[in-house]
């Protein structure tokens, strides 16, 4: 017997850059916002790391920067691996939360507010007008 992920609890089908009609868990899509949220953060960009090991691994493409685990109570924690251009156009614990809170923002809109668990953000690397440091 196959069971439909659309009809499994913490499965919904979400729209974005892979084919809308491919459902996706909610461990992936509130990956794919998190990815999103740091896009749109100005000064800052996802890492993979260098072995790439910090990334969520969803349907047709993968979303760097980003480490999405569910825990056993429905809850998805992020952890958002970033490099940050140097010099920082605010205090860096600043810059974590306008990622976070952009994030938690757009989770409570695509209605995965109440999935996301611990926002976590470690600046990785700095980038300089020369390269990374």
């Amino acid at each position: 017997m196959t069971t439909n992920p659309v009809t499994r609890p913490g499965w919904r089908e979400v729209s974005g850059d892979s084919d809308p009609d491919l459902p996706v868990s909610g461990r992936v899509a509130l990956a794919r916002l998190a990815g999103r949220a740091i896009a749109l953060t100005d000064g800052v960009t996802a890492t993979a790391g260098p072995a790439g090991r910090w990334l969520t691994v969803g349907p047709q493409h993968e979303i760097p920067g980003v480490l999405a685990v569910e825990d056993g109570h429905g809850y998805v924690d992020i952890e958002l691996h970033l490099v940050v251009r140097w010099p920082p156009q605010m205090p860096l614990e600043q810059l974590g939360e306008q990622v976070r809170t952009r994030l938690r923002r757009s989770a409570a809109t695509a209605r995965l507010g109440e999935r996301l668990g611990a926002v976590s953000v470690a600046f990785e690397d700095v980038l300089t007008e020369t390269g990374s440091t």
